[in-house]
């Protein structure tokens, strides 16, 4: 939408040019002189060589040009797409109107619009680049109606390999086109990924030859039908509306998404998600500040800042943000990210993380790149197993095995974790009950769910304390050699099998080592 915003103005003004050329050329040289004005100005103004076919003129009654085939290759370059190539370009006019002051030209159409923009090298000059001249007192003119169908504006790519990023334009139309005021305009388009129909309107310039950049827009949009499965690892339906204003690299956009089917490829377990936002777009390039995003899905919110820049020719286009929770539950993280029947617990839940999402075709959750820490806090499992086990090992590490357990729930469970290329990997990772600490590091897969963890249980219990009768008995034999630095007990562990069935055991490979 950033690029097209540009490139609505830059059409504009290009066929005004080429247009006004052609009337200020008319007389007994029309297409030699107009044919050499319109070669020179394109050439200038764009940077390019300037191909251009017949033109066709009449002049009373009404004004009626037609020119037929329009091509501007950026630099001379023949190895990509034209920069911009017209089939046709047809302009009505009254013959009175073009003889006022400030002419008025009532409609200019059109066909088989196309334009390539080409990749941007670093420190390479803008195609957007200034020019010293007055161009409202230069071509004093309005055009009361600009139209076009079934444009398409291309985004071209560093990898030739790579296909471009298209928008197809299905109708747009501006209105009142003159360089001294601001133009109307209203654009149908189709956005390409993540796929869906924009609708978007308003007002663009009026148009800053020295500095095009500061050109002023304002105008909203509504984003429909969009289908996130154009983006792999995603699902759902997204639809969007908001609003945008300032200079074209400085834009101020605001809006909301909802997306009421929304999952990710790990759980397949769609849920409503709802954002708000407000960012800071450089139209020129695409780069965005996010200021400010809050996500809100079942119970729980997350708050993002960030950014979507162009950080290197290898990388591309990078998402970089910064989210934290602000109300979180760790149901809804799980069902967000867990392929689960029934999330493993429940409880409140702090996150802080960071994440990168590099530009590729590849699988999204192969593309993300997570860092961060995690707090849970009354925590509770839902399996009445696994519930059973975590309240047999609390009584066991203090000491009494044979009480009824008080059900007491995790007391706290935090620690530090990446995300890349699908994989989890765990450092200082721990959660305690009543008598008992377990620390963990390791790692866990999205897509397989397995599990490989080492760690250390610590008991207050003396090893020989968690059990009754003839164990009790023999285990005091062996209660030094897994004595803690604080007394009780510490025994080196390891967790491994899958998510839905875990498998624990001693790792006395760890213990041998460690003496």
């Amino acid at each position: 939408m950033r690029k097209v915003a540009i490139w609505l103005g830059v059409v504009a003004l290009a066929g005004v040019s080429v247009l006004l050329i052609l009337l200020y050329g008319a007389g007994p040289a029309l297409r030699a002189a107009a044919r050499r004005r319109t070669e020179a100005y394109l050439k200038t103004n764009f940077n390019s060589t300037v191909e251009l076919g017949d033109f066709q003129a009449s002049v009373f009654p009404r004004v009626h040009v037609t020119v037929d085939r329009v091509v501007l290759h950026y630099e001379g370059r023949t190895d990509i797409p034209p920069l911009i190539q017209i089939g046709r370009i047809t302009l009505d006019a009254g013959f009175f109107g073009i003889l006022r002051p400030h002419p008025l030209i009532r409609s200019v159409r059109l066909d088989g619009l196309q334009i390539h923009i080409p990749p941007h090298q670093e420190g390479e000059q803008s195609i957007l680049h200034g020019t010293h001249e007055d161009l409202a007192s230069k071509y004093p003119v309005t055009i009361e109606e600009m139209h076009t169908d079934d444009a398409v504006l291309a985004i071209l790519p560093r990898d030739p390999a790579k296909a471009p990023r298209e928008f197809v334009l299905h109708s747009l139309e501006l209105h009142s086109v003159d360089f001294g005021r601001p133009a109307n305009f209203h654009a149908i388009m189709t956005n390409p990924v993540p796929k869906g129909e924009i609708d978007t309107s308003g007002t663009f310039g009026p148009w800053n030859a020295d500095d095009p950049s500061v050109s002023p827009l304002d105008g909203h949009y509504t984003f429909e039908n969009a289908d996130l499965g154009t983006i792999k690892g995603l699902s759902g339906i997204l639809s969007s509306t908001g609003t945008f204003k300032g200079p074209l690299d400085y834009l101020t956009v605001e809006g909301e998404t909802n997306t009421p089917d929304f999952s990710l490829r790990t759980s397949r377990h769609p849920l409503l998600l709802h954002t708000d936002f407000s960012a800071i777009v450089d139209g020129t390039n695409g780069n965005t500040i996010l200021n400010s995003v809050a996500a809100r899905f079942l119970h729980s919110t997350l708050d993002v800042k960030g950014e979507v820049v162009d950080k290197t020719p290898l990388r591309g286009r990078t998402i970089s943000l910064d989210a934290v929770t602000s109300h979180a539950r760790v149901e809804d993280l799980l069902h967000l990210a867990v392929d689960s029947q029934e999330p493993l617990m429940t409880g409140d839940a702090k996150l802080r993380t960071h994440i990168e999402i590099g530009e590729g075709d590849e699988d999204l959750i192969e593309r993300m790149m997570l860092s961060g820490m995690f707090e849970m806090a009354d925590t509770r499992f839902t399996s009445a197993q696994t519930t059973q086990r975590i309240e047999t090992l609390s009584m066991k590490g203090q000491g009494k095995p044979a009480e009824q357990p008080d059900g007491d729930p995790v007391s706290e469970l935090k620690g530090r974790f990446k995300i890349q290329k699908g994989v989890v990997t765990f450092t200082q990772l721990s959660f305690g009950v009543t008598g008992a600490l377990i620390s963990l590091k390791g790692t866990y897969s999205l897509d397989s769910q397995e599990l490989d963890f080492l760690g250390r249980v610590r008991l207050q219990a003396k090893l020989s304390q968690t059990t009754t009768g003839m164990k009790s008995f023999f285990l005091k034999a062996v209660d030094p050699f897994f004595r803690g630095k604080d007394g009780g007990t510490e025994l080196p562990i390891r967790i491994t099998g899958t998510k839905d069935k875990p498998a624990f055991g001693l790792d006395l490979h760890d213990k041998l080592n460690r003496e």
